[in-house]
Parts: C-alpha cells; sequence; structure tokens
C-alpha cells in the first residue's frame, strides 16, 4: 500500500530527502535483505504492492514475486535500450540474487519487503519528530505518559488538600 504525506510525495521520495544521519539506519534495513536497487528502482510499485497479506498467503506472494520478476525484467529491457551496461550487468545479477533466494519461498521475500517498508515508515517518523529532551521523550511513551498523568493529578490533589487545609495563603 503505497504511503504519502500531505504532499502527496511516496514513501521513499521521503526517504530520500532525510538528513544524512538517517542514511545509516536506511542502509542497515536494507544490508543483504533486499537490494536497494531494486527498491529504488520499483518504488511506486513495490508501495503499492499488499506485502503484509502476502507474507501469510504462498498464492499471492508467488504472484508478487513473479510480478517483481516482471517489473524488473522491464526495466532491464530499457535499460538495455540505452546501452547502459554497468545498470544491465547489475540488474542481471541482482535478479538472479532474488530468484535464487526467494523463488523457493516467495512469502519470505514479502515478509523481507513488508518489514523494509515498516522499518522505513518508523525511521520517517523518527526523523519527522521535532527535537526533544528527554521529557518529551519520555510523554510518548504512552506507559510513562500514563504514569505522568497519574502523578500529575495526586500533585494537583495534594495541592488543593493543603490549600484547602491551610488556606489560599499556605501553611506560613
Amino acid at each position: 500500500m503505497q504511503i504519502k504525506d500531505s504532499a502527496g510525495m511516496s514513501q521513499w521520495n521521503q526517504v530520500q530527502q532525510l538528513e544524512a544521519k538517517f542514511w545509516g539506519q536506511i542502509d542497515q534495513i536494507y544490508d543483504d535483505k533486499f537490494p536497494m536497487e531494486v527498491r529504488h528502482l520499483l518504488a511506486q510499485w513495490i508501495e503499492n504492492q499488499d506485502w503484509e497479506s502476502a507474507y501469510n498467503n504462498e498464492p499471492m506472494a508467488a504472484i508478487l514475486l513473479q510480478n517483481l520478476f516482471i517489473k524488473l525484467d522491464e526495466h532491464l529491457d530499457r535499460v538495455s535500450q540505452e546501452k547502459n551496461l554497468l545498470l544491465i550487468h547489475n540488474l542481471k545479477r541482482i535478479r538472479k540474487l532474488l530468484q535464487g533466494k526467494y523463488q523457493s519461498n516467495p512469502m519470505h521475500v514479502a515478509v523481507v519487503v513488508s518489514n523494509c517498508l515498516r522499518e522505513e515508515r518508523r525511521i520517517l517518523a523518527t526523523a519527522n519528530m521535532p527535537l526533544q529532551g528527554p521529557l518529551e521523550k519520555s510523554l510518548q511513551n504512552p506507559l510513562v505518559s500514563e504514569r505522568q498523568r497519574n502523578t500529575e493529578h495526586k500533585v494537583s490533589a495534594i495541592k488543593n488538600s493543603a490549600q484547602a487545609s491551610f488556606g489560599a495563603s499556605g501553611p506560613y
């Protein structure tokens, strides 16, 4: 499923616009799991597929994998017409690698791609958070936030009790 922000930008375009400090995290997502070149070349198509449903559905995963190969072959045909030897070589190598790695277990590619997309979204969410100190970060944790509300409620109750006992001027 394609994820777009309010400006209509695809998830991969958002990833490409991340600050350099997030690039290492993106590298780790794709390191030996799924070729970043394929993610880049087929970004729109990849984002429009339902990878999460496919990793529990072998026929659907097999169709997605076959369609992935078809899309790669289409791209390879275009590149071949441009006579870009390096890209042709790399795409053929990548296709062979993907075929060897996932052909016997197409659900695995669905899991991998789904996880890659989910991790991209997590990194994008982190990158889009305003700079925060430890207090603001702790408030984002629902459990900590609930504790914080309970503590604030208790402090408020104690203040109200103290004001009622000692009057508005306080105990002194």
